[in-house]
């Protein structure tokens, strides 16, 4: 399992538009096996984001009450930790993902994401809280965004859009099945209590699940999306694209990555003090609704989405998610009534559930699968980035003007700078593929 992946003959073009490998074409009445792989994967995710990543509000509520002396900004700071581990340990994990077997990277992952879970209902200090959520995060980036966007985007080309839109479906199930599990654990027994419960369904359900998966098509003799190769031969679709040197040196990567943190600073921070908005102006009940709303509206707008990207250019796709994004936020802003609060956070929610899933396919349509890993690890980081900056930044907006007008529309223009961004990258030549 955890053996170096061979090397095999390169198919010639990059594996990220047009099929142009040779392949002889699908086998007609044959269950894909990449279909698998997403199911698999979109329950890990599932699993692996409702215990930490959705997890980290319940952990923080409980830890502040517990009596163990921990304060609100003690938590944070921890919280803090989680996502800058979460985007550094992104960049080895995307290394081991181009050299190794996939599992040999989930397992590692599911089981330092255990031993954290159990870390956290032990420790005593505000130091040994950090370390703890320092080894969440490390964990989380090896079960989580990144293998999950690797394998999708060596299974899969012409279906890319629709694989990757599905399994990313278990971002919003995990919140919204596991997360409240995760809540009645530890509501009733507390960190300590719930910690092993949490270890037992890491390792116990989704560490089986990811044995199962399997790491590229070439290995059962398979193009992507389940074509055959029509000599005959293994083509492992590994080995096609740009070198992830080449990618780092093309403007494009560092633009596109610059716009996507903006969005995703912009989306994270507003998502974050949603309730706290729409309460301070309204009241509780339309608070909880526009959270529920929004989370109903991504999971809706991730299916929409998984449809549009197969026909639309994907960076034009992105300018206008955030744009559409911007505008809910300006809304928002700017008309706090309860009719405005439905309307923008049904908007808001569609590109919540779409910006994610389009940044591992813009990096594979441009780049194709050779060292995908790699691109979308240095990527994801700067994204992490944004989405530690976002909740912070809004804050700090709130507390300066005194209410959330400026907060919003300083989310607004994040995004609508983002937009900008996107349209002027999406002018930009291709790389020539090396």
């Amino acid at each position: 399992m955890a053996e170096r992946r061979p090397a095999v003959p390169r198919p010639t073009g990059v594996l990220g538009g047009e099929d142009d490998s040779g392949a002889a074409g699908p086998r007609p009445g044959r269950w894909f096996p990449g279909w698998t792989v997403v199911v698999l994967m979109a329950a890990v995710l599932a699993i692996g984001v409702g215990v930490t990543f959705y997890g980290l509000s319940v952990y923080l509520s409980a830890l502040t009450r517990e009596g163990r002396g921990f304060s609100l900004t003690q938590v944070s700071v921890a919280t803090s930790a989680f996502l800058v581990a979460t985007g550094v340990t992104g960049l080895p994990v995307g290394r081991l993902l181009a050299r190794y077997d996939a599992r040999a990277v989930l397992l590692p992952g599911l089981l330092a994401t255990a031993l954290a879970v159990l870390a956290i209902g032990r420790v005593q200090t505000a130091w040994q809280l950090v370390l703890a959520y320092t080894l969440l995060g490390a964990g989380f980036a090896a079960i989580s965004v990144i293998p999950a966007s690797t394998l999708v985007a060596r299974w899969f080309v012409r279906r890319r859009a629709r694989a990757m839109s599905l399994v990313f479906l278990g971002l919003p199930v995990g919140g919204a099945l596991v997360s409240p599990l995760v809540a009645v654990l530890v509501e009733r027994l507390g960190v300590a209590g719930a910690g092993p419960w949490l270890a037992a369904l890491l390792l116990g359900v989704a560490g089986p699940l990811s044995l199962a998966v399997r790491p590229d098509p070439g290995r059962r003799g398979l193009l992507p999306d389940g074509d055959a190769p029509s000599d005959g031969t293994t083509v492992d679709p590994a080995t096609a694209g740009s070198s992830a040197a080449d990618a780092f040196a093309d403007p494009w990567f560092l633009l596109v990555g610059v716009a996507l943190m903006l969005g995703m600073l912009s989306q994270l921070g507003a998502l974050a003090h949603l309730y706290n908005a729409v309460s301070e102006r309204l009241d509780t009940t339309i608070a909880a609704t526009a959270l529920s709303t929004a989370a109903a509206a991504s999971v809706v707008g991730r299916l929409a989405g998984s449809w549009v990207f197969e026909r639309v250019a994907l960076p034009r796709a992105t300018a206008g998610l955030m744009t559409l994004q911007a505008g809910s936020l300006v809304l928002l802003a700017v008309l706090p009534t309860h009719a405005a609060v439905v309307v923008a956070t049904v908007a808001f929610g569609i590109s919540m559930g779409n910006l994610q899933v389009l940044q591992p396919l813009l990096l594979a349509d441009r780049y194709g699968a050779r060292d995908f890993a790699a691109i979308l690890a240095r990527g994801n980081l700067l994204v992490t980035v944004g989405m530690a900056l976002g909740p912070v930044t809004v804050g700090a907006v709130h507390d300066l003007a005194g209410d959330y007008t400026a907060a919003l529309a300083a989310c607004a223009v994040a995004a609508a700078l983002g937009a900008v961004l996107m349209l002027r990258a999406g002018r930009l030549p291709a790389p020539a593929v090396r």
